[in-house]
């Protein structure tokens, strides 16, 4: 029974600290409760935004580029009923061949058939276009018929009717077929309505070579029609279509002109008679849907459309007989990948600072529990409590505490933004919730092994360094000048995307930076101590020396307010540079990758400067029970409440001012040093060359938002000092 008793011993604590000092319950829940919501939702609004970066690469290449088209050249047969039909269901059979992946994103099927080309002969006494060689290609399209207005004329129809050709010698007769010109093109062939064209294989033609001469036929074609796009997105429709202006080649004796006439589906058992037995080129082409992307799937699209390609064979555009597959939607997605790699590089650098900023602030609030709980901590330890006992106390305290609080925060972040990602953000939460438990558990640990937080007295104590320490924050700043001289020297991407260590150099730089301020900073308090020292007043010489003599206890929070301001002052460069570079640039033409990687790093830039308002607050109440305790000393001996909130401002200041300085030039130098490394072109409008800039005016803004801060503070402080009762203060640590 005792061995259980003793088990639970952990679980008894920990319930009796959480009624007991609530604030510090609601600190710690509020901290895990906005972190777990940060980065369980950044990883679904990157997710969102990766999408959105997708379709609009997708939606932003032409035609040619995105869309899938199986070309063939040969001979299809009509079929009896619907001659047309026959073309539509070769095109299906061959569309089975798609691998899953491409079929979920193909859209619409616009079916082709193509004749080879024609040279117009003019009849005798019928002169055509002087010094000009007219070429016609007859051609059906699905939907032209739906995009198209008449001008003059008639659409064509099906005309079954053989005509004599008005030549002396070669082929008598010819099959006579009708079709519609477009009006370019009618003025470049000059055509009109009625019109007859008397046509006969291109010899040119690669596709017409391999047929003997003997078995070349002429047709006729008659021009019912002269038609004109019904609107601009028609005429686009029609040009990718191959259906829009003729191409016209000049040479030093002839003009060439390169036309088409469109003949109605109904039509094709007749064209393919006329034309036999010369091959006629099929295309099927499917307008892929970008609403269908999802950047998830990205790399088995890749995959299956490079396997599309070897499946079917490069398309040789009807340049050969035989069947091939022409699309760029490798590119894109390729470019695409380029973009997003280079957007989550860059992110990435300021991410991981975040999150360590988020661990560094839970840290400090251990700090705080164990300065708050350190006599508590000694009377367990003096009744014969074990140090896993304290230890698990403050581990099963923050993870109650911890848990619902990144419960809450998941939850948010999955209704309130849009992703498919779950896992990821559950996992992150669990890593902030395990990591709060250890890292109040570890703040303990010292006053577990300690007497002094039984006599309240540590921050007075002689802090010593040992070597272990020592050579661990040696290591800390040579991976920090290491980092960085590799990171400029080959950037930050790699195989994988992004180097992870690479990714740190921002945050080695802030802590590396942090622990030689921490290092040196109490010389020069200790200097300006004895200059105060000679002054007739008490105040300066009073904080100052407090400064001097607990460099161990303002050390934490000038730490992990000089992260939180480097952190700040890089995102709000990094945004400022990418403002610069994406200004003059509509938001239609920008990638969602591109604007929301600048969205990141603003509400980056402000959530860094919250964390460093809150470490301010922290900060005093870190030492709030000593300094209570030594101000009601002072106060007994005739020091003023006024004086005594001057001695709190003074205190706070050296390291606030340390924190502000060194983290300011920390985040623009470390902007500067990482730049090169970064490949920003992608994120610029029109991908413009991007130079850094250095804005002060987030520091000017964060400088005067932490002032702010600190005069609320060093406010509270005063009203808790006017409630103080000295002969209570007098009696802690007493008990």
């Amino acid at each position: 029974m005792s061995a259980i008793r003793s088990l639970l011993s952990p679980l008894v604590l920990a319930a009796r600290r959480i009624r007991s000092d609530l604030p510090l319950t609601a600190a710690v829940f509020g901290v895990v409760l906005v972190t777990s919501f940060v980065f369980a939702a950044a990883p679904r609004y990157l997710e969102s935004n990766a999408d959105d970066g997708l379709r609009f690469a997708v939606t932003k290449a032409s035609p040619f580029e995105r869309n899938v088209e199986i070309t063939q050249a040969g001979r299809i047969e009509p079929s009896a009923s619907d001659p047309i039909s026959a073309v539509g269901d070769a095109g299906t059979r061959l569309a089975q061949r798609f691998p899953e992946s491409v079929r979920e994103v193909a859209g619409d099927r616009r079916d082709a058939v193509e004749t080879t080309r024609y040279t117009a002969v003019d009849a005798p006494g019928v002169p055509g276009p002087p010094g000009t060689t007219r070429l016609l290609t007859l051609e059906y399209v699905q939907g032209a018929a739906d995009r198209a207005r008449l001008v003059a004329g008639r659409m064509p129809e099906e005309r079954d009717e053989i005509v004599p050709l008005p030549f002396r010698l070669g082929q008598p007769r010819a099959r006579l077929v009708e079709v519609a010109v477009p009006l370019a093109g009618a003025n470049a062939l000059s055509l009109q309505v009625g019109d007859v064209l008397y046509l006969e294989p291109d010899f040119e033609d690669v596709l017409v070579g391999p047929v003997p001469l003997s078995e070349r036929r002429m047709i006729a074609a008659e021009v019912t029609g002269i038609f004109a796009p019904k609107t601009d997105t028609d005429r686009a429709w029609l040009e990718d279509a191959r259906l829009g202006k003729p191409v016209i080649r000049d040479t030093d004796q002839r003009r060439y002109v390169y036309g088409f006439g469109l003949f109605a589906p109904s039509a094709y058992a007749e064209i393919a008679a006329a034309t036999a037995p010369l091959p006629m080129r099929y295309s099927w082409r499917y307008d892929v849907d970008p609403s269908g992307f999802d950047a998830g799937t990205i790399d088995r699209l890749d995959s299956d459309v490079r396997e599309l390609d070897a499946g079917f064979g490069e398309s040789t555009f009807g340049q050969r007989l035989g069947t091939g597959v022409r699309t760029g939607l490798s590119d894109v997605l390729t470019g695409y990948r380029n973009d997003r790699d280079a957007a989550a590089a860059v992110i990435a650098i300021g991410a991981v600072g975040l999150l360590a900023l988020a661990l560094a602030v839970v840290a400090l609030l251990g700090g705080l529990a164990a300065n708050r709980r350190g006599e508590s901590i000694a009377l367990v330890r003096s009744r014969g409590g074990a140090t896993w006992q304290v230890l698990g106390a403050e581990a099963v305290e923050g993870i109650a505490v911890a848990l619902p609080a990144g419960a809450l925060g998941l939850l948010a972040a999955l209704l309130l933004v849009d992703g498919r990602s779950v896992v990821t953000p559950l996992l992150l939460v669990l890593g902030i919730v395990l990591a709060t438990g250890a890292l109040l558990a570890a703040a303990a640990s010292s006053a577990a092994r300690s007497g002094l937080a039984a006599r309240g007295r540590e921050e007075v104590a002689v802090t010593t360094v040992s070597p272990r320490r020592l050579a661990i924050e040696g290591a800390v700043v040579v991976s920090s000048l290491v980092g960085v001289y590799l990171l400029r020297r080959r950037g930050l991407a790699d195989a994988n995307g992004f180097d992870p260590y690479l990714a740190a150099v921002p945050l080695l730089l802030g802590l590396a930076a942090g622990i030689v301020a921490v290092r040196l900073y109490p010389l020069p308090v200790r200097f300006l101590a004895a200059a105060a020292a000679r002054r007739r007043d008490l105040v300066p010489a009073l904080a100052l020396r407090r400064v001097a003599r607990q460099p161990g206890v303002t050390g934490a929070p000038l730490l992990v307010l000089l992260l939180g301001v480097s952190v700040s002052v890089f995102a709000g460069v990094m945004a400022a540079t990418l403002s610069r570079a994406q200004e003059g640039a509509g938001s239609a033409s920008l990638s969602p990758l591109a604007t929301g990687t600048l969205d990141a790093f603003r509400a980056g830039a402000l959530l860094a400067a919250a964390y460093a308002g809150f470490v301010i607050v922290l900060a005093l109440l870190l030492t709030a029970r000593s300094r209570l305790r030594d101000l009601a000393y002072l106060r007994a001996l005739g020091l003023s409440r006024r004086q005594a909130v001057a001695v709190t401002a003074a205190e706070l200041a050296p390291p606030f001012v340390v924190a502000l300085v060194v983290g300011t030039v920390l985040g623009l130098a470390t902007a500067y040093l990482v730049e090169p490394g970064l490949d920003l072109t992608a994120l610029a409008a029109g991908g413009r060359d991007v130079a850094l800039r250095l804005d002060l005016v987030t520091p000017l803004l964060l400088t005067v938002a932490l002032v702010v801060v600190s005069a609320v503070a060093i406010w509270a402080t005063a009203a808790v000092m006017r409630r103080m009762s000295l002969s209570r203060s007098l009696r802690m640590g007493e008990r």
